[in-house]
C-alpha cells in the first residue's frame, strides 16, 4: 500500500512527492464537545480518517498525501458545554498559513485543506483565498460532508447530511473507535433538532452559542447510529475528496475572460 502520511515519509521522498507534483492534503478538525456519548475528538478524527482514505484511493490516479490534522478551530460556540478548545480566527489563520507556506516552500502547488468542523467552513474558505494569494500556490477548501453530500443522503435514515453528534457521527465513531462510544443509551442522547441556528429573517447572521438549540450538545438523534453505516460513509467521503483530487479541473488556472480594455481604456495586467 502506497504511503501517504506525510508524518511516516521521509525528507527524500517528500522531495520526490512535490517534484511530482503531488496533492498535498491539510485536514482540519477541532476539540470539542459532542453530546454525553462522543469524545470531544470527533472532528479531528474524521477530518484525519478522510484524509487518509482520500490521498490512497487518489494516489492510484495522481501522488496524494495528508499532513497530520490541525486539532484546533473555531468553537466558540460549543464552549457554554465544556472540554472545548478554541481559537480566534486570527490564530487559526496564522496555523494553516505556517503550514500552508511550509509545504509551498518546499514545491508543492496544490493544497487541499479538507475541513472536518461546521464552525471552521467559512474561515477556510477565506483563508483559501488569501493562501493563493500570497503564495501562489492553488489552494482549495473543502468541508468533507458538503463535498460527499449526495453520496451520504442515500446513507442516512433520519437526516441528509452530517449535523453534531449525530446518526452520521455517532456511526463513523463506531466504525473507528467504538471503544470511545457510549452506546448504553443513544436514543436518550437525542438533542436538537436540524436547523441553522445563526440566521435571522431571509439572510441575515447573528452569533449564538450552542445552547440556543440543544440541551444536551447534540443536534440530531444517534439512535440509528451503527458501526456498518459509518464505514460506508467513511468509504462514500474517501471517494468524493479522492474524485476532487483527480479531477484537472480543481487546479485548472483561472481563465482570463478581459479583452484588451474597456471604454477604450487598457485593463492592467498581473
Amino acid at each position: 500500500m502506497t504511503e501517504v502520511e506525510w508524518a511516516n515519509l521521509k525528507a527524500h521522498e517528500l522531495r520526490r512527492l512535490a517534484d511530482e507534483d503531488a496533492v498535498v492534503l491539510l485536514p482540519v478538525g477541532a476539540i470539542e464537545q459532542h453530546g454525553p456519548h462522543l469524545p470531544v475528538q470527533v472532528d479531528t478524527r474524521l477530518a484525519g480518517e478522510v484524509s487518509v482514505r482520500a490521498a490512497r484511493k487518489a494516489s492510484a490516479t495522481r501522488p496524494a498525501l495528508t499532513l497530520p490534522v490541525v486539532w484546533h478551530g473555531l468553537s466558540e460556540h460549543h464552549m457554554v458545554f465544556g472540554g472545548t478548545v478554541t481559537l480566534e480566527f486570527d490564530a487559526f489563520h496564522q496555523v494553516l498559513r505556517g503550514i500552508a507556506r511550509s509545504v509551498a516552500r518546499h514545491g508543492f502547488s496544490k493544497i487541499l485543506i479538507v475541513n472536518g468542523h461546521g464552525g471552521n467552513h467559512i474561515a477556510c474558505q477565506t483563508i483559501a483565498q488569501e493562501l493563493h494569494l500570497e503564495f501562489g500556490a492553488m489552494v482549495v477548501a473543502a468541508t468533507y460532508w458538503h463535498e460527499a453530500a449526495k453520496r451520504f443522503a442515500p446513507l442516512l435514515e433520519d437526516q441528509d447530511n452530517v449535523q453534531h453528534a449525530c446518526e452520521a457521527e455517532t456511526s463513523m465513531m463506531l466504525a473507528l473507535v467504538p471503544h470511545l462510544v457510549d452506546d448504553s443509551d443513544l436514543a436518550g442522547a437525542r438533542g436538537g433538532e436540524e436547523g441553522w441556528f445563526l440566521s435571522k429573517g431571509e439572510s441575515a447572521f447573528r452569533w449564538h452559542n450552542l445552547a440556543q438549540i440543544t440541551h444536551n450538545g447534540t443536534i440530531g438523534d444517534p439512535a440509528k447510529a451503527t458501526a456498518e453505516k459509518g464505514e460506508k460513509l467513511l468509504e462514500a467521503a474517501g471517494d468524493a475528496l479522492s474524485d476532487l483530487i483527480c479531477d484537472p479541473e480543481t487546479w485548472a488556472e483561472a481563465r482570463d475572460l478581459r479583452g484588451p480594455a474597456t471604454g477604450g481604456v487598457p485593463f492592467r495586467r498581473g
